[in-house]
């Protein structure tokens, strides 16, 4: 956990950390900025909660001024209105003149000689964020058999709860703490609806889908493993008798995700590696290599050549089609959070008259393992820069 706390006395500045320090709160995850010019800074890394005064310098070596509005406007402006603030300042009319302006954002004003109070807030934001930091990976899993393989995966030991009507599966992995979630029903609106409640809940560091997919045409071959690059709904648009003017609003995977699922499928060992444990009996008669991929999806599941031709006709270089990832994506999307955030599925069929579940368990088995691959490399990278 990482709390900011924007004070230029430096007494003042004791007492709040040596509090902090007493609820468990680690010396390096206590972050100070002494004046305006450093908190508009400050506001570019990544921090839980904010602990403010009223009244600060702009920059070293200028009197103080009351800066209440600017705090805020900056919180607001860097994306950080999720962040909760509290202000514990020494100055009783800087807290009547803001306080109203504070309320209105959920946040509390204390005079700091009563540590008392103020320290019980503390208490109840800490916890908190806690829980809203709980994961720093989130995976999707649509239907059982996809999230099945995270339990046999070395180093990764999950424990089966539900949290507000969700069912998960919390893991640790490497040091980090993790869940996969497995959606309701499968389907466009059920991923889109569960993503969306879960990230209201939690602020993952990284969020993933797995699975399973169908292939489209030389594209998206029996086996091979796609990483989603682009991917749009096949339903969208409007209806004229017997013919569809589609409308397929897309969505792309974060610039830095996709740079990081780059550079893993470049290594030519990748394959060998993902397959590597798989007890199941059926394999693809050929192998082919993973790679990133346009992905459609639609709420019903696609056994028609005919059905077929018609999504092939809104992108000339789809390979995957499914019933989640599109709705996964466009929730991130739209969520107030900023995840890095991928999706990888194997293709089982070719979305035909032929569709079959003969590699379903060796689909599952090594998109788990991808997932895993691809969460290690982003949290690697992730804590490095930090």
């Amino acid at each position: 956990m990482r709390i900011a706390v924007f004070e230029d006395d430096n007494e003042k500045f004791e007492l709040i950390s040596d509090t902090l320090k007493s609820k468990d709160i680690r010396e390096n995850g206590i972050i100070r900025a002494a004046t305006v010019a450093e908190f508009a800074l400050l506001v570019k890394k990544d921090f839980d909660l904010c602990v403010i005064d009223l009244r600060m310098p702009t920059m070293e070596g200028v009197q103080s001024s009351g800066a209440g509005n600017e705090i805020l406007q900056m919180l607001d402006f860097s994306g950080k209105k999720n962040v909760p603030v509290i202000a514990i300042t020494a100055y009783a009319d800087e807290a009547e003149k803001y306080r109203e302006k504070f309320a209105a954002r959920g946040c509390l004003i204390f005079d700091v000689d009563q540590k008392d109070l103020w320290s019980q807030a503390l208490d109840i934001f800490i916890l908190q964020a806690k829980d809203r930091n709980r994961y720093d990976f989130i995976i999707f899993a649509a239907i059982s058999e996809e999230r099945l393989p995270f339990g046999r995966i070395c180093g990764l030991n999950v424990r089966s709860v539900t949290r507000n009507g969700v069912d998960h599966w919390d893991c640790d992995f490497r040091g980090w703490s993790g869940t996969i979630v497995l959606l309701s029903r499968m389907g466009l609106v059920t991923a889109s609806a569960t993503v969306a409640r879960v990230l209201a809940h939690y602020s993952p560091k990284v969020v993933a889908m797995t699975g399973i997919c169908g292939g489209i045409g030389d594209k998206g071959a029996l086996g091979q493993l796609l990483v989603t690059d682009v991917c749009w709904e096949y339903q969208s648009g409007k209806w004229l008798g017997e013919v569809q003017k589609a409308e397929p609003y897309q969505v792309s995977i974060p610039h830095n995700t996709r740079n990081v699922m780059l550079k893993l499928l470049e290594n030519t060992e990748l394959l060998p590696e993902l397959e590597s444990g798989y007890a199941g009996t059926n394999r693809p008669s050929k192998r082919v290599n993973p790679s990133m991929g346009v992905f459609s999806s639609g709420s019903a599941v696609i056994a028609s050549s005919k059905r077929l031709r018609a999504v092939e006709q809104q992108h000339r270089k789809v390979a995957g089609i499914d019933m989640e990832i599109y709705g996964f994506h466009r929730a991130v999307e739209l969520s107030a959070q900023n995840p890095q955030s991928f999706s990888a599925k194997v293709v089982v069929d070719k979305a035909d008259q032929s569709k079959g579940d003969e590699l379903h368990e060796y689909g599952c088995y090594v998109s788990a393992k991808f997932v895993m691959r691809g969460i290690e490399q982003i949290l690697e990278a992730s804590t490095d820069s930090s």
